[in-house]
């Protein structure tokens, strides 16, 4: 096929565009990251500039390294809830999307309905009573209230299921014959098959656990318990002018979403893409 003169202007037109778009769609983090480095008498001084004059580390000295309430104990905090969280989800959603798929039993249809039901209902009507539930049981003010809710997802369920369903079942029938029990074949077939959709839902859910606000703003006032989320809202209320350390924290918050999604990008992809196949 010929390329002709006028294809090849539509192309770079096309890669301007986008290239505009990009850098129109990613200039709020740059400019993030260049307050983080200037003074807060910098910040908006005009005329505007985007490289800092004089570029610093201190508002990140400041923001991980401050006594009391830092960005170094809201790391430990956030890890240890998105460890429990995202693993014990996986874990979860994976037995149980291996059931709804491949295991015939009596009401597996009406039980799965019933259960993709749950996404129709808002989390914040939910917050009262697991406050309740919580504060009875002793773990208010505790990771445990943030974690334990995230051990169980529908979504992830439902993902995981389509792509289960999307595997031939020659391969559990040849296992079958070869004396294999469901527990060996979903261990030793169907778990390596799904790397790629596990490890899309390993992203959504480090993402969704990393950022979360609302629980933590409920269930935690220990300041030495704040995960991410609520230590950049301190920050922002103990100095709310103070834009440099805010943005600096800002900054540091979103370090580990962008190394995880950058190193698993392609499994990303592949892994939405083959969750969404009908069975």
């Amino acid at each position: 096929m010929v390329t002709t003169r006028k294809d090849k202007l539509v192309k770079l037109l096309t890669t301007l565009l986008v290239a505009a778009l990009a850098l129109l769609f990613i200039s709020p983090l740059l400019w993030m990251v260049s307050t983080s480095l200037k003074r807060n008498s910098e910040v908006f001084a005009q005329p505007f500039h985007w490289i800092p004059e004089d570029p610093s580390l201190s508002n990140y000295a400041e923001v991980w390294f401050e006594e009391g309430v830092n960005m170094l104990h809201a790391y430990r905090n956030s890890f240890i809830i998105v460890f429990f969280s995202v693993t014990g989800s996986l874990i979860i959603a994976s037995l149980a999307a291996y059931a709804f798929a491949k295991i015939n039993f009596k009401g597996k249809n009406a039980i799965f309905m019933l259960f993709l039901s749950s996404m129709m209902i808002p989390s914040q009507t939910t917050l009262v009573p697991r406050f309740m539930l919580f504060k009875t049981m002793g773990l208010y003010n505790s990771l445990w209230a943030i974690i334990l809710p995230g051990l169980f997802s529908a979504t992830a369920i439902f993902m995981l299921r389509q792509f289960y369903m999307g595997l031939p079942n020659d391969l559990m029938e040849a296992a079958k014959i070869d004396g294999a029990g469901h527990f060996r074949i979903f261990a030793q077939i169907m778990l390596p098959l799904t790397k790629a959709a596990l490890i899309s839902l390993m992203i959504l859910s480090f993402i969704s656990n990393w950022n979360e606000y609302l629980s933590p703003l409920i269930f935690i006032t220990k300041k030495e318990l704040y995960p991410v989320s609520l230590t950049i809202r301190w920050w922002m209320l103990e100095d709310a002018s103070d834009y440099a350390k805010v943005m600096a924290a800002s900054a540091s918050a979103i370090v580990p979403v962008v190394i995880l999604f950058a190193s698993c990008q392609k499994y990303f992809v592949e892994g939405i893409a083959t969750s969404g196949v009908k069975g």
